[in-house]
């Protein structure tokens, strides 16, 4: 699976964390006053391969020294 080896994660790494994330977004859905930066704190914090995955892929940045 390209995308698990991009990220460096197992596939059920991989689940749980999107699990997580999917409930952090849907209480802030719910409840618009919780968890404001939540998410974007899961998802930068959590990995270099993830913030590498996101630079390149999403916003094509290259210099990973940002």
């Amino acid at each position: 699976m390209g995308h698990l080896n991009e990220v460096n994660m197992g596939y059920l790494k991989h689940l749980m964390r999107a699990w997580r994330l999917a409930f952090i977004l849907l209480i802030h859905g719910i409840f618009p006053e919780i968890w404001k930066t939540k998410a974007s704190d899961e998802i930068c914090n959590k990995s270099d391969a993830t913030r590498r995955y996101l630079l390149e892929k999403h916003y094509n940045i290259k210099d990973l020294t940002l």
